[in-house]
């Protein structure tokens, strides 16, 4: 691809303000708007300034919910606890009394795995179907306690520590004295000794305090998860957007440069350097479409659309990064234009993976050209210094040319 310029200065001006420039995510004049970028993908995402604090209340809210999944089978099991207890223990006071309480405690139970706590937690309703459960279970405990006795004040070390999970606010310290103070009625109802006593209490409160600390804590843990993945998206979103931008800007400066150019053979330059700022334009393009990974098969169909002739790609499956993926753009392209201008068609490129990256372009044409043109010497250059590759122009056996590229798979 013969350019009366010479090669090596303008090949080294074109990587240092194409692909140096244009290998970030984006630049860091555009990052540092977030205010005017991608304000309605952003609102699709439900990413929205001032959202840290709704994102702690769906967090907290998470958790109760989750508490009050494991408060079902929690209360199973004490029901069956209670009922084998009550069979054993044939001397209990108001035996039947209790085992209908029990048997009512069940149907309670029974009716909170049917609400959709999910949905009613958060309101009026939830909240005061929450505080009804709570009262039940002090009540069914303080009724066991006072009648079966003070064995069953084991439940407690299971009922207080799920309301001061479940609950939250000015009800969990509410609820927390409600239990207080029947701990305390209770213990002045059983005859044992003030150490048993004081004992048995302080193993409630240091249980309550075990269960608010490894709950605060797997909430902080929660929280901050939650918003790492808030903030990765949010990265993520600005940075589609800002490709996005990129690509528009690019193909603007594509379509100027094509605006100016001159008449006859003086227009080839101009082509050319609007074909390669197509090129690293279909790579933001394709950035916008996925994450920070490019399928080559995509790539090249994208570098290929606006050849003058037919180009058949065959790709293997290959994904690259956004630097790799430029860099590939701009030697594919160059190839491609190569193969029109000098070869004949058919022209097939080809995309291979494996331990290393191949890329061939072959041509029907005559024979290699000579490689002192500005393409093939970017080529070159592209393939060496930014690949970490080698790149071989040769003579197919049965006719033809191929221009091929290889370079590691890391790449």
């Amino acid at each position: 691809m013969p350019v009366a310029a010479p090669a090596a200065g303008r090949s080294r001006f074109l990587m240092s303000s194409l692909t140096d420039h244009l290998t970030a995510a984006w630049p860091p004049a555009r990052a540092a708007e977030p205010s005017r970028i991608g304000r309605l993908r952003l609102a699709r995402l439900g990413l929205r300034p001032g959202s840290a604090r709704e994102a702690d209340a769906s967090v907290e809210l998470g958790f109760r919910f989750a508490a009050v999944q494991v408060g079902y089978w929690l209360g199973w099991a004490s029901i069956v606890v209670v009922l084998v207890g009550l069979a054993l223990d044939v001397g209990a006071q108001h035996r039947w009394l209790l085992v209908g309480a029990t048997l009512v405690a069940a149907a309670g139970n029974t009716v909170a795995m049917v609400i959709p706590w999910r949905e009613w937690l958060a309101s009026r309703r939830g909240r005061g179907l929450l505080d009804l459960w709570c009262g039940g279970l002090i009540g069914f405990v303080a009724l066991l306690v006072i009648n079966a006795g003070s064995n069953f004040a084991l439940l407690l070390f299971l009922v207080v520590p799920f309301i001061a999970v479940v609950q939250s606010g000015w009800r969990r310290g509410f609820w927390l004295a409600v239990s207080a103070g029947t701990c305390t009625v209770a213990a002045a109802l059983i005859p044992l000794s003030v150490g048993a006593t004081a004992m048995r209490l302080g193993l409630v409160a240091a249980a309550v305090a075990v269960a608010l600390l490894l709950t605060r804590t797997i909430r902080r843990e929660a929280a901050a998860h939650q918003s790492a993945a808030a903030r990765a998206e949010l990265e993520r979103t600005l940075a589609q957007e800002a490709n996005h931008r990129i690509k528009n800007d690019l193909q603007a400066a594509a379509d100027l440069l094509l605006l100016g150019r001159p008449q006859g053979a003086d227009g080839a330059a101009f082509d050319d350097t609007a074909a390669r700022i197509r090129s690293i334009a279909t790579v933001h393009r394709l950035l916008t479409e996925s994450s920070d990974r490019i399928d080559g098969a995509a790539l090249l169909r994208g570098v290929t659309a606006s050849a003058p002739v037919p180009v058949a790609v065959e790709a293997d499956p290959t994904a690259f990064d956004a630097a790799t993926a430029q860099k590939l753009g701009i030697v594919a392209n160059e190839l491609v234009t190569n193969a029109v201008r000098h070869g004949a068609p058919p022209i097939v490129i080809r995309l291979s993976g494996g331990d290393s990256t191949r890329l061939c372009v072959d041509d029907s044409g005559g024979g290699v050209e000579d490689e002192a043109g500005f393409g093939l010497a970017l080529v070159r250059r592209m393939v060496e210094q930014g690949l970490d590759g080698r790149f071989e122009l040769r003579a197919l056996a049965g006719g033809g040319t191929r221009a091929e590229v290889v370079f590691p798979a890391a790449k």
